[in-house]
């Protein structure tokens, strides 16, 4: 039935039908289209691990991270990120 919104106990049922089911079959016991079946099975899919491995940009402390940044760092280990850039240098 267009328009009617799915149930909590539809897609229950869609998914315990679906263990051992066809999806199409899986949807008719549940009484929601194949179409909404496809998204409850895309929905419960994993995301994709894909995460980018290359910079999108250099890094702009790069150059000042090993001289400054660290000995900073390692002198209060209580610093906080904003502390770094307003931290007087001698």
């Amino acid at each position: 039935m267009p328009g009617t919104r799915i149930t909590d106990q539809q897609v229950t049922i869609y998914m315990t039908h679906r263990k051992r089911n066809s999806q199409v079959v899986a949807a008719a016991k549940a009484g929601i289209s194949e179409r909404s079946a496809r998204r409850l099975d895309k929905a419960n899919q994993p995301p994709d691990e894909g995460k980018r491995t290359w910079r999108t940009r250099k890094d702009p402390l790069k150059s000042v991270w090993e001289s400054i940044v660290v000995p900073i760092l390692e002198q209060d280990k209580d610093i906080s990120s904003i502390g770094i850039f307003v931290c007087d240098i001698d």
